[in-house]
């Protein structure tokens, strides 16, 4: 009479079970795939990649009833971006940048990922393409230019006295 190694065989369906589910794509809440998982969302917008179904505003900041920026983390695509509206009747300043900035979690220079958004009375919301959740994030609003950061770790240039009424970040996360 033979016997059969039950042991191995539950084991081998385990394995190819358990192969199975961690190859699986991330699917969203309305059956779609997310298109993208950490690093490879950087640069990619969320909308497109499928990650916004999930995301979660993680820090806002307000410039009174005005200016909404947040930073917003997908939890299927461990991703993160910048998402900001502007009232359009806002009298005040008319213009804005709104910027993802990331610093490497193992530390160094601190610089604007992906693209930086213009908000206008006439183009009163924008998002910005993806950073990986990995490094350090913050969100930002600026008149100045693209890449100025209101809230640096440290001043280059000017003698470090550079005036921080041009915008405003939320706290680093």
């Amino acid at each position: 009479m033979r016997r059969r190694n039950w042991g191995r065989i539950g084991v081998a369906l385990m394995l190819l079970c358990l192969s199975q589910t961690l190859t699986a794509p991330q699917a969203s809440a309305d059956g779609t795939e997310a298109g993208c998982y950490a690093e490879s969302c950087q640069g990619m917008d969320p909308y497109v990649a499928g990650c916004s179904w999930d995301a979660e505003n993680i820090a806002q900041l307000n410039e009174g009833d005005d200016l909404q920026v947040e930073l917003v983390y997908s939890y299927s695509c461990n991703a993160v971006w910048v998402k900001a509206t502007l009232d359009p009747a806002y009298a005040g300043q008319k213009s804005f940048y709104v910027a993802l900035w990331s610093t490497p979690t193992i530390g160094g220079a601190q610089w604007p990922r992906g693209t930086t958004k213009w908000l206008t009375p006439d183009l009163p919301e924008a998002h910005t393409t993806m950073g990986d959740w990995q490094g350090t994030n913050k969100a930002c609003w600026n008149t100045v230019e693209t890449h100025w950061d209101p809230a640096p770790l440290n001043y280059e240039g000017a003698g470090g006295n550079l005036p921080r009424t041009t915008g405003q970040c939320t706290a680093w996360q």
